[in-house]
């Protein structure tokens, strides 16, 4: 009898499952969503922790209160092991001037873009090549060498261990850039030869790819190229389903209309199983996800994590 049960026990070990946390992501800069001890802005910022990595994406607005957030939600900002800025606006970078204080060799991923330090080619050559021929030397930019240069400048942060990024990378194991432009918002230029055809130079922009056992894990800084458009580009690069799409999805101009369509889409043409939108998605479109999405909808406000998990034999 002892031998029978002593056999059952050790049958019951080896299949009753252990849960690991595969991913855990925690919002730690939102206008909504509480948290005790941390305070609402406008503004994004999450930590991801994965594998043996710390990643913080986005800074927020005002890096006082993003400095007393980490704080309060009892993440150091000495043990992030990489920093990515999805875009140029303050609201998603200011937090940034806290951290390389404290933390001045964490590696810092910025997307390529001259507002942020990358460099910039241009020409110098104007509209009348020749009339070098008559200006002293003194005059003549680079000494002549002026046909194609690259603009370099000390960048938004100055001393920092950047690295530009206009391509796809991977920044840690099963982790990814996925660099996307926006056409609806960039630099708008009429100097000529554009007079008559404005020109509208794209504003890249850099989301984040994770990948787990069951389909990636996109993280999202504002979507100014569109969520639609990063889902599908994430989708392209990589081949696997969308588990979990989360941050800004910028939906706050659009009408119900719209953001009813793009959820179909979302959920039956591009395979997004869950949803945790933050930031500058919008009232309407919190309303409508959670109503398409149901118990696949994840609150993903101020002081929320969303820990994403596998089973594992003990």
């Amino acid at each position: 009898m002892l031998c029978r049960l002593l056999v059952a026990s050790l049958m019951l070990c080896t299949v009753v499952p252990a849960v690991a946390a595969e991913i855990e992501i925690l919002n730690v800069y939102d206008a909504f969503g509480s948290s005790k001890g941390a305070k609402q802005h406008f503004g994004f910022s999450a930590v991801v922790k994965h594998g043996e990595s710390t990643i913080l994406f986005d800074s927020g607005a005002d890096a006082d209160i993003f400095a007393s957030n980490l704080k309060a939600l009892g993440v150091d900002p000495r043990e992030i092991d990489i920093a990515v800025a999805s875009h140029n606006h303050a609201d998603h970078i200011s937090g940034f001037d806290y951290l390389l204080e404290v933390n001045p060799d964490v590696r810092l991923y910025l997307p390529h873009d001259f507002a942020l330090g990358a460099p910039l080619k241009m020409s110098l050559v104007g509209t009348d090549p020749a009339v070098v021929a008559d200006l002293p030397p003194e005059q003549i930019y680079f000494g002549g060498d002026f046909e194609t240069s690259t603009l370099t400048t000390s960048g938004r942060f100055r001393g920092a261990n950047v690295e530009y990024v206009r391509e796809g990378k991977e920044i840690a194991p099963g982790v990814h850039l996925v660099p996307t432009k926006s056409k609806l918002l960039g630099t708008f230029s009429r100097y000529p030869p554009n007079e008559k055809d404005p020109s509208l130079g794209p504003m890249p922009e850099l989301s984040l790819s994770v990948e787990t056992d069951s389909g990636d894990v996109l993280l999202v800084g504002c979507s100014h190229a569109s969520v639609e458009v990063i889902v599908k580009d994430a989708r392209e690069r990589f081949g696997r389903p969308i588990r979990l799409l989360a941050g800004g999805y910028h939906l706050l101009p659009y009408d119900d209309e719209y953001i009813s369509a793009l959820t179909r889409r979302l959920r039956e043409e591009h395979d997004v199983a869950q949803v945790a939108p933050a930031h500058c998605t919008g009232h309407l479109a919190f309303k409508l996800l959670r109503e398409a999405y149901g118990d696949d909808y994840r609150f993903f406000g101020l002081g929320q994590k969303i820990a994403l998990t596998k089973e594992v034999p003990r």
